[in-house]
C-alpha cells in the first residue's frame, strides 16, 4: 500500500509518453530511492492521444501550402490543444470530457494504489495542464453538478461521499503545484474571475512562473479569490549555470521548470514531510 500519490499532467504541444520521467527521477533522488519506490505512487496523466491524430491530419493537409513551417507547426500543435479542449465542450463526446475521463481514471488508480483509502495526493501541472486540472477540480466541486464534463452526473462505480469519491474529486490533494501556468489566457475576458474552492483544510496551491516565460503567468493578480488561494513564486527557470545555461532569460524557459531545483526541491521537500 502506497502512503501518498504524486500525479502529474502535461502541457500543450507534441508530448511524448513518459514526459515526467526525468522529473520523477529528480524527485526520487531527493526523497530517497527506496522511499520513492515503496511508499509513493507516481502517475503521469497523458491526454495527448485525445488530440494528436486530428492535429496530424490537419498538418499533413496544410503543410505544403504554407511557409514558416516550424513556427506554424508549433502554433498549430500547441494552441489547437487549448482550442480543441474548450470548443464543443458541452457535447457528450467532447475532447473536454474525454480528457476529464483520463484524469478520473488516474485518480481511481491512485485510490487503489493507496489501499483503497482517501490518501493524500500531490498534484503537479504544467502549462495547459494547469488549466485542464483547474477545470476538472472546478467541475468536480460543483454542489449541484457540473454543466460539462464527467461530473455532470455521479460517475459509475463511485458512491457519493465515499473515500473513492473524495479522491476522485480531488478533495485529498494537499498540494497543487503549477508551472508555466496559462490560466490567465483563458479567463482574462471574464467579468468575474474565480478560482477553484479550497479543497481541504491542508490544501495549498503553489504557482511557479518565470517573467521571461510568455506562457507562464502569476495568478494572484487575477482576482481577490486567487490572491487568497494561490502562492505565487517567481523563479529563473533553467537559469542556473549547472542546469540549462542561458535558458533563464529566454522564452524557452517554459520547458525547463521540472528540471529546475527551485521547482523540484520544494515539491520533494513536501513529499518527504508527508512520509514521516
Amino acid at each position: 500500500m502506497k502512503k501518498l500519490s504524486v500525479i502529474t499532467i502535461h502541457g500543450m504541444g507534441v508530448t511524448p509518453r513518459g514526459y515526467a520521467d526525468e522529473f520523477g527521477r529528480l524527485l526520487s533522488k531527493q526523497v530517497g530511492r527506496d522511499t520513492w519506490d515503496n511508499e509513493i505512487h507516481f502517475a503521469q496523466i497523458y491526454y495527448q492521444d485525445e488530440l494528436q491524430a486530428n492535429q496530424d491530419r490537419v498538418w499533413r493537409h496544410t503543410r505544403p501550402k504554407v511557409d514558416w513551417k516550424k513556427l506554424r507547426r508549433f502554433l498549430l500543435f500547441g494552441f489547437s490543444d487549448a482550442a480543441s479542449l474548450e470548443s464543443n465542450k458541452y457535447e457528450s463526446n467532447s475532447k473536454y470530457t474525454g480528457v476529464q475521463q483520463i484524469i478520473l481514471d488516474t485518480f481511481r488508480e491512485a485510490f487503489s494504489e493507496m489501499g483503497e483509502r482517501a490518501g493524500p495526493v500531490v498534484f503537479v501541472g504544467h502549462s495547459l495542464g494547469c488549466q485542464v486540472i483547474s477545470n476538472y477540480l472546478w467541475d468536480s466541486t460543483r454542489r449541484s453538478g457540473a454543466s460539462v464534463g464527467v461530473w455532470q452526473e455521479q460517475p459509475g462505480g463511485i458512491e457519493r461521499g465515499s473515500p473513492l469519491d473524495r479522491v476522485a474529486r480531488g478533495k485529498t490533494i494537499r498540494r497543487l503545484y503549477t508551472s508555466g501556468c496559462n490560466i490567465p489566457i483563458f479567463v482574462a475576458g471574464h467579468d468575474t474571475i474565480k478560482p477553484i474552492p479550497r479543497l481541504n483544510k491542508t490544501f495549498q496551491w503553489h504557482n511557479y512562473y518565470d517573467e521571461d516565460d510568455v506562457l507562464g503567468w502569476p495568478l494572484k493578480p487575477l482576482s481577490d479569490g486567487y490572491r487568497k488561494l494561490v502562492n505565487d513564486h517567481e523563479i529563473n527557470a533553467g537559469g542556473h549555470w549547472y542546469e540549462t545555461p542561458f535558458m533563464g532569460w529566454h522564452p524557452l524557459s517554459h520547458t525547463t521548470y521540472w528540471r529546475d531545483s527551485d521547482f523540484v526541491s520544494p515539491v520533494a521537500a513536501f513529499v518527504r514531510s508527508q512520509l514521516g
